[in-house]
């Protein structure tokens, strides 16, 4: 199942893109408009979860107001973590990871799109 890049520490719930734009507005709130726009490719094939408890495996509570998304086209796997309490966009491939915030007024969105291209789809495009 692809939800295991996103850990098993929750449970997720698959979430139409359209309830997500209602439901998350904090940090990161955009990122999937701009994929959508800067990354068209890649937005056709991103599903949306959001957690909805957390297991036996968790050591903290659900983080029921994160956004997930995870991108799957069969041959390459990633997964988008908007985290409002940390303020982050987190993105993970199993291989690498990063953590991407507001650090000295930083283009956080922009950053977030060079990561995904130079890390994520470097063999795509």
């Amino acid at each position: 199942m692809e939800t295991e890049i996103l850990g098993d520490h929750q449970e997720y719930v698959q979430e139409k893109f359209e309830d997500v734009l209602v439901r998350y507005n904090r940090f990161g709130k955009d990122i999937y408009n701009v994929i959508k726009k800067e990354l068209p490719d890649v937005f056709k094939y991103l599903k949306y979860y959001k957690a909805t408890k957390s297991t036996e495996k968790c050591v903290f509570g659900a983080q029921l107001e994160d956004s997930y998304a995870i991108y799957n086209d069969g041959n390459i796997l990633f997964s988008i973590q908007l985290e409002p309490e940390c303020e982050v966009i987190c993105l993970n491939n199993w291989k690498t990871q990063i953590e991407i915030g507001d650090w000295d007024n930083n283009d956080y969105y922009k950053q977030s799109i060079e990561f995904i291209r130079t890390e994520f789809l470097r063999e795509k495009f």
